[in-house]
C-alpha cells in the first residue's frame, strides 16, 4: 500500500483512500467494507483514526453503519415512486415504526422452467433466489422471496440485502425499473410460512407477487411476498 502523505490530518487522508476505494469499485455498493480492526491492521493505524474517517464519509452519506452487522456501502439511489406504476403500498411503511429486514437465505440455482419462460433464459442458467423476514416493531409482519437472474445483477451474491432494499439495490447498479405488475389473493394455506410469521389459526395470508421490467419490457425480477393479513393494509391510487 502506498503510504499516505502528512498534508491533512491521518483520518482525513485515510477517508480519501476509502472513498478512492469506493469510487475504483473495490469496495461495492451494498457490501460491507473491512471490520475496524482489519482497516487498523491494514494502514497501521489506531481504531480512533479508522472511526474518524469512516464517520465522515458516514456523515456524507457514502456509507452507513448497521448495529451487529456493520458499515456498508451506499450507492447512488433514484427516486421511485412506486405509486406511478400502480402498485400496492403498504400503510404500515408510512408510519413512524421500526422496519427490521433479516436475510435467511440466498442462493443461487438453475432457472428451470418456469423462471426460464419469465426470464427469457436457458433452463440452465443461474438465478439468485433470496429469502427475506420482514419485522415491524420487532413482530415478524412478512416473508419475502425474490428470485434474479444472475445476469442481471451478478455482483448480488456479495450484497447484503439485510441492509438495503430490493430498489436501492437495482438503483446502486443502474437498473432502472420502469414498469412493475402485482397480483393480491387471500389464502389459508402455507403451514411452515405461517408458523415462522407465528400467525394465529384464524388470521388469513396475503399473498402478493410481483414482476419487475426494465426499460426494453423484460421481466428482470419476481418476488413473492406472504404478508400477515392483521398486521398489514394496502392503498391502490389510481392515475389517469
Amino acid at each position: 500500500m502506498a503510504k499516505a502523505e502528512y498534508k491533512m490530518p491521518i483520518y482525513l487522508q485515510l477517508r480519501e483512500l476509502i472513498r478512492n476505494k469506493i469510487e475504483e469499485g473495490e469496495y461495492m455498493p451494498g457490501t460491507a467494507i473491512p471490520s475496524e480492526n482489519k482497516l487498523a491492521e491494514t494502514f497501521g493505524l489506531n481504531r480512533l483514526t479508522i472511526r474518524n474517517a469512516v464517520d465522515a464519509l458516514v456523515n456524507e452519506g457514502l456509507l452507513r453503519r448497521v448495529q451487529g452487522k456493520g458499515v456498508f456501502v451506499v450507492g447512488k439511489k433514484n427516486e421511485i415512486s412506486i405509486e406511478e406504476h400502480a402498485g400496492f403500498v403498504s400503510d404500515s411503511f408510512k408510519n413512524d415504526t421500526r422496519l427490521s429486514i433479516k436475510e435467511l437465505q440466498k442462493t443461487e440455482r438453475e432457472a428451470g422452467n418456469k423462471y426460464a419462460n419469465l426470464f427469457g433464459l436457458e433452463l440452465e442458467d443461474g438465478i439468485y433466489y433470496i429469502r427475506q423476514l420482514h419485522t415491524i416493531n420487532s413482530v415478524a409482519t412478512s416473508i419475502e422471496e425474490f428470485f434474479i437472474p444472475k445476469k442481471v445483477l451478478p455482483s448480488l451474491d456479495s450484497v447484503n440485502s439485510s441492509v438495503f432494499t430490493f430498489r436501492d439495490i437495482m438503483s446502486f447498479y443502474g437498473i432502472d425499473l420502469t414498469k412493475m405488475t402485482q397480483s393480491l389473493r387471500i389464502v389459508k394455506g402455507f403451514s411452515k410460512i405461517r408458523k415462522m410469521l407465528n400467525m394465529p389459526e384464524e388470521v388469513a395470508l396475503f399473498l402478493l407477487e410481483c414482476d419487475f421490467y426494465n426499460e426494453k419490457g423484460n421481466v428482470i425480477a419476481h418476488s413473492i411476498s406472504y404478508i400477515r393479513s392483521d398486521m398489514q393494509t394496502f392503498t391502490v391510487s389510481l392515475h389517469k
